[in-house]
């Protein structure tokens, strides 16, 4: 099954056959939803659905489990004939909250119908069909052969075409190019001309018939323009595969903004492709994270269709894994946000609201240290949910009030329920499963599908990631904020019994964070792999979750806080193991926020710094690294630069009008409203920092727009002491705690400003 999508009552279904036959089918689907209310309220609700014509069958009353009480009801069973009221009736519910309940009316439609069907995408299916008089083929049974719990499934070969501008997405349109590239050509169309433009990218798609269209902003700009091109130019377009259903498209450009924890989130519009996949690569997060075979990897799993996978979250997906398993075990699935947290006295807040366990380093000389191991929990938090049965009703239920055999959470006191399996543990035993087996596929250095096992077993890895987040998430449909508590209380517990048992060893406690620790022998020693398996097994035994040796470090190093140098920061750190790999977290190279030339310097410093095993090897060589930090230097002072390698990303947080600061960002968004540009919140802007000169004349701060619009082709003055501060704190960060000497500044006291280019 390549791709399912609804319109109206009808689901529509692309077979791909073994010899690359695509094939179109439809079905009709008549989704349900239950009602729990009074006699009166329910006999309202009816009349308003018989007026609406929209009940496919009579009402009947059937018996349903409630999530969190764990008790069954009566409620009333409506098959709705026109699903498209769903969305309507689900965005009245927050209005009616409290007068009556509706169950399952928020089930994505497509997903609701594989679920029935016992299908999920890139199922292999077998279909039942007739011809109908127009020449469709209306599907009679369907049913898979495959398992949608299988691991080594096989994909079919999929054809794929990426579109892409030649300038920035922020260039009017119309003064860009697009390009088109396949397996074997480059296509460069000129958007000018839209007639042209449209006439061109057909002859395109019938050439190739491309499965996969890759875009990057295609659901932002390119789609829009192209589709709006097509309408104005009166031009069908060869984009859809599919001719026979009701497509509706409106021309959207706007994305939404949106603030969840304190992060400002854009999401552009969706533009999905009926009969082909389009997937935009900056319009997802699983994209960006596990590729393509992520993508499919969760869409498999969660039976959310391709194309919506591509632009949902790893949450979103999650919890359609947990509907399912609600479905299967006949609960009533809610429509309305987590359970509410229950009151609390502040000493009880105090002890219950902790997150996770952080032993600061405590280094007593210096910020460095040599024959340091590195033992993580594997999935800590995760496994912590199915080991103890852990999911919002389940904590504090009301079936096990008065049984004193139930577990409870450590430190809190918290009940758990002994009498039932919990949605969120449930659906996790199986994730968790699947990425163990992937895990170990990965190991396998010649194993022939490597790449897509990395990506897949990435998907689950975020996903996972995820799973703890969404228990105390204020929108989760499976959230209650006491299960996201009784995780972190049992994930200090187990690192508390790991810390304990380390010490047991002859280890002496250097950092823990989390859901691992690092530790080192009492007599600062080379330590054997053998003895750390020894102590892994026992951790293990004792917490139930393995713990696992991420590797021996042959020095490590803690860099000092920004604002207290005799301070290290509790999530950043930086070191070689004994294999001579480097890991490194919360470091400059890992930061999206700092120029490429910059985050380049550090990298050629850090594997200068990885050659050497001991701190005093590398220490008596300290003027090699002084020659790649000045080397990098010089080339920054001459102007020898490629102006991309210095633009600074950053996140906006307010709409351009919002800003009452001429911060960076807040002079680029501005920037960029003048050239007829608008900037929603969330969105990212690159800009260079030019010459303070400029500053007087509000051009401090160029985005890359401008300057490729060449609207200012004077010649641009880059800040060159701006750019050696950057310089220098990304070698700052990382030789502190080595250096011979205190005094980094002297390193860029000439302040000459050089021309930056033409």
């Amino acid at each position: 099954m390549f791709d399912i999508y609804h319109s109206e009552q009808r689901i529509y279904l692309w077979l791909k056959s073994n010899s690359g036959e695509l094939r179109l089918f439809f079905d009709e689907f008549y989704p349900t939803i239950y009602v729990n209310a009074s006699p009166t309220i329910l006999g309202k609700i009816v009349k308003r659905f018989y007026e609406l014509d929209a009940l496919a069958e009579i009402p009947t009353f059937t018996e349903k489990s409630l999530f969190y009480e764990n008790k069954t009801i009566s409620v009333l069973k409506l098959i709705i004939s026109k699903p498209q009221l769903l969305p309507k009736i689900t965005s009245k519910l927050f209005h009616l909250y409290g007068k009556y309940d509706i169950y399952h009316s928020d089930i994505e439609i497509s997903t609701g119908y594989m679920v029935e069907k016992s299908i999920y995408p890139l199922a292999y299916i077998e279909v039942n069909y007739e011809t109908t008089k127009n020449n469709l083929n209306r599907i009679r049974t369907i049913r898979s052969f495959t398992d949608i719990e299988e691991m080594d499934y096989k994909i079919p070969d999929l054809s794929k075409v990426s579109l892409y501008l030649e300038k920035s997405h922020r260039i009017p349109f119309v003064n860009n190019a697009l390009m088109v590239k396949t397996n074997s050509d480059l296509y460069r169309i000129p958007t000018s001309d839209s007639g042209q433009l449209i006439h061109q990218l057909n002859k395109i798609f019938k050439k190739y018939d491309p499965d996969i269209v890759l875009t990057t902003y295609g659901d932002q700009v390119i789609f829009p323009h192209l589709f709006k091109a097509s309408q104005e130019s009166h031009i069908p377009t060869e984009f859809d595969r599919d001719k026979t259903s009701t497509i509706r498209r409106s021309i959207q450009t706007k994305g939404t903004s949106f603030n969840t924890y304190g992060t400002i989130v854009y999401r552009a519009p969706s533009y999905p492709l009926f009969g082909r996949w389009h997937i935009d690569s900056r319009n997802g997060f699983v994209y960006k994270e596990a590729d393509l075979m992520g993508i499919i990897e969760l869409s498999r799993i969660s039976r959310l269709p391709i194309q919506k996978m591509a632009r949902a979250s790893t949450g979103k997906a999650l919890t359609y894994i947990e509907v399912d398993v609600a479905l299967r075990m006949n609960y009533l699935v809610p429509w309305q946000k987590s359970a509410l947290e229950a009151s609390k006295t502040a000493l009880e807040l105090l002890n219950a609201d902790k997150g996770g366990l952080v032993f600061q380093a405590d280094i007593q000389n210096g910020f460095t240290l040599e024959n340091v191991a590195q033992l993580d929990f594997s999935q800590m938090y995760p496994k912590v949910m199915v080991l103890h049965n852990i999911s919002p009703e389940t904590i504090n239920c009301l079936c096990c009030t008065n049984d004193q055999t139930t577990e409870t959470v450590p430190s809190l006191g918290y009940r758990i329920c002994n009498k039932r399996k919990g949605i969120v543990s449930v659906a996790l035993a199986h994730i968790v499963e699947r990425r163990n087996y992937y895990k170990k596929q990965c190991k396998d250095a010649n194993h022939p599908n490597k790449s897509d096992i990395e990506q897949k077993q990435s998907s689950l890895k975020w996903m996972l990631v995820t799973s703890f987040g969404y228990l105390g998430y204020r929108n989760a449909k499976f959230g209650k904020l006491e299960s996201h508590e009784s995780v972190t209380a049992f994930g200090r517990e187990k690192l508390l019994i790991a810390k304990e048992i380390a010490e047991n060893y002859g280890y002496n406690l250097i950092h823990a964070i989390t859901d691992c620790i690092f530790i080192q022998k009492k007599d600062k020693s080379p330590i054997d792999t053998e003895h750390l398996k020894e102590v892994c097994q026992t951790i293990h035994k004792k917490t139930k979750i393995a713990m696992e040796i991420e590797g021996t470090f042959s020095w490590l190093c803690f860099p000092p806080s920004t604002t207290d140098e005799k301070m290290p920061v509790a999530n950043r750190y930086m070191g070689r193991f004994t294999e001579g790999d480097f890991k490194g977290r919360g470091i400059i190279q890992r930061r999206k926020d700092f120029p490429p030339y910059v985050k380049a310097a550090q990298k050629e410093m850090i594997e200068w710094m990885c050659k050497f095993e001991t701190i005093k090897e590398m220490q008596t060589q300290e003027g090699e690294i002084l020659k790649i930090f000045k080397k990098y230097d010089i080339l920054l002072s001459s102007g020898n630069l490629d102006w991309k390698d210095l633009l600074i990303q950053r996140s906006t947080s307010q709409d351009p009008e919002d800003y009452s600061v001429d911060a960076p960002s807040a002079v680029a968004v501005k920037d960029l409203l003048e050239m007829g540009v608008r900037v929603q919140a969330g969105e990212k802007v690159r800009y260079l920092v030019v010459n303070k000169k400029s500053e007087q004349k509000g051009e401090r701060y160029k985005t890359e727009e401008r300057i490729e619009s060449k609207i200012a082709p004077k010649i641009i003055r880059y800040d060159k002491s701006y750019y050696r501060k950057l310089l220098l704190t990304s070698f700052k960060e990382i030789w502190t705690a080595f250096a011979s000497f205190k005094d980094f500044n002297e390193f860029i006291s000439d302040e000459q400003q050089l021309p930056f280019f033409n």
